[in-house]
């Protein structure tokens, strides 16, 4: 009985995968309830003894009815004892799986801290990959993104203009930085708040295509495929557009899509075959 009890309760945990505050005080106030049975039947067992012991001492062995109802108490007296000592197996288990909850806790503490600084890594490693590509950066002021007008050779109460550019790029500054911080939905926000704001800017296909960035470090790679397509049909002569291409095969790619993952490459190394984005999509596609 003990043995199958303690099975069913580490299966449980098993199962779960995981301790909660709940459970451990669920079981703490099983515990005490199992307790409190456990000391009723203990005053049961001896009250029963303490009759026996009267009836023992007064017990005439030729009445054979009274010598079947002490037989009869023996018996319950026994069931009883046997109850209490389950009664108490069950709390030593009970006190074991808390023993194991709390360990386990422990357990998944650890690995919390171990996930963490696997996503710091990671976080790393894409920044590094940005700078390589270049993503985010803005353009040099001489150089206009593609498809837009150069600015004129002289301007016109350049005060004004840049005092109309600083809240644009205060609100983009703080959303890029909200996203370096992994604040995603707070630069998911930002930049969309940047794009209806500011739609004509040069930093608007870099916005959407943070946007798109914010679900891919989420891991959320269906929402980012869709928000780097909005990059290529919102600024199709924009300069996100090797960048977008990159990332929507490598989001395809995650979700193990090879086929789509290998269409969108190509595209892009067809398109763009000069490009970074380009170099990397070709040893991309090498593994599919």
């Amino acid at each position: 009985m003990r043995t199958r009890f303690l099975s069913f309760l580490i299966g449980i945990l098993l199962l779960t995968g995981c301790a909660t505050v709940q459970d451990k005080i669920a079981l703490e106030s099983r515990i005490s309830r199992l307790e409190q049975t456990r000391n009723r039947s203990e005053q049961d067992v001896n009250q029963i003894q303490t009759e026996l012991q009267k009836i023992g001492t007064t017990w005439n062995s030729k009445d054979q009815d009274f010598a079947g109802q002490y037989a009869s108490l023996r018996a319950e007296t026994r069931k009883l004892m046997e109850e209490v000592q389950i009664l108490n197996g069950r709390i030593d288990e009970s006190e074991f799986v808390i023993g194991q909850l709390s360990s386990k806790k422990g357990e998944l503490e650890a690995k919390l801290q171990g996930l963490e600084v696997e996503n710091q890594k990671a976080a790393k490693r894409i920044a590094e990959l940005e700078q390589y590509l270049g993503i985010g950066t803005s353009l040099p002021k001489n150089v206009p993104p593609a498809g837009k007008k150069p600015p004129s050779d002289h301007p016109v109460n350049s005060n004004k203009d840049s005092e109309n550019q600083e809240p644009e790029n205060g609100l983009y500054s703080q959303a890029k930085k909200a996203l370096d911080d992994g604040e995603f939905e707070t630069a998911r926000s930002g930049f969309q708040e940047f794009i209806t704001m500011f739609p004509t800017s040069e930093n608007a296909d870099n916005a959407q295509f943070w946007i798109g960035e914010t679900y891919y470090r989420e891991a959320w790679y269906e929402k980012a495929i869709l928000e780097y397509e909005e990059v290529k049909k919102k600024f199709p002569k924009g300069n996100k557009i090797p960048s977008a291409l990159l990332k929507q095969g490598m989001s395809f790619q995650q979700l193990n899509e090879k086929a789509n993952a290998r269409l969108i490459l190509e595209e892009l190394v067809n398109r763009f075959p000069n490009s970074n984005e380009a170099d990397i999509a070709k040893k991309i596609l090498k593994n599919i």
